[in-house]
């Protein structure tokens, strides 16, 4: 049952992914989002991936469909904090047309990519001096099978796994997640719009609160990021040059 709850995942980050190309020209080609949805491009792949790993079994075949989704997720997400700041510019925001600060965005998003970025190496051309080796192990829950960079017991395959960790750490999901939350909370007081705080504050609840979920945290957080995503896009829809004229 969770591995086609996966599969709709998949559909509907499809189905968001389209819904912004074909919002993207009318909505006057905003570089907000555009970002998000070169960010956001795998994100169906990701659960797909997740959802089909019952049907395809353990071997090299789910493993390297697995590594795709490694490497754009830690390269890609940081993405997502100039696409905060463009927002804020586009909400008319008088601190975000301060070329400084937009720069700031910059840097930060620049300076989690190359956090994640040798371990993204890693998992491509393995370790090697300052580059770590990273790999990925089997981890199954409910119906569903996965290749990931970290396994607990509730995640267990087969009597013999074992408990296995590597890879980098969440701080650039943090990190951008508080960022857009926090331009969210600036448009709710300039503009009344919460959109932007409600929804992508709920993906940081879901990915923070894994210990609620316990063995379902993965399922909760990938809808989280529906929820962020449909957030996000929708408030660069609001306030898109092209709603404006």
């Amino acid at each position: 049952m969770l591995s086609f709850i996966f599969l709709l995942f998949a559909v509907i980050h499809l189905g968001l992914l389209g819904w912004g190309w074909r919002a993207w020209t009318p909505a006057g080609r905003p570089v907000a989002l555009t970002i998000l949805l070169i960010g956001n491009t795998l994100l169906w792949y990701d659960n797909f991936r997740i959802g089909m790993g019952r049907f395809i079994g353990e071997g090299d075949l789910l493993y390297n469909m697995s590594v795709p989704a490694f490497v754009w997720h830690w390269t890609m997400l940081p993405l997502l904090v100039i696409v905060a700041g463009s927002i804020a510019r586009l909400a008319g925001l008088a601190w975000a047309r301060n070329r400084i600060v937009m720069g700031a965005f910059c840097v930060v998003a620049v300076g989690l990519i190359i956090h994640d970025l040798p371990y993204a190496l890693g998992l491509v051309f393995g370790g090697g001096g300052s580059v770590p080796a990273v790999e990925l192990r089997p981890a199954c829950i409910a119906d569903t099978l996965r290749y990931s960079t970290r396994v607990s017991p509730a995640q267990f395959c087969s009597p013999d796994s074992t408990p296995f960790a590597n890879g980098p750490s969440s701080l650039p999901a943090i990190a951008m997640n508080a960022i857009m939350v926090a331009v969210g909370i600036a448009l709710w007081v300039r503009h009344g719009w919460k959109w932007l705080v409600i929804l992508p504050g709920l993906m940081f609840f879901a990915a923070g609160s894994g210990r609620l979920w316990g063995p379902y945290a993965l399922p909760v957080a990938n809808f989280g990021e529906i929820l962020f995503t449909t957030g996000v896009l929708f408030t660069i829809l609001r306030f898109s040059p092209g709603r404006r004229a």
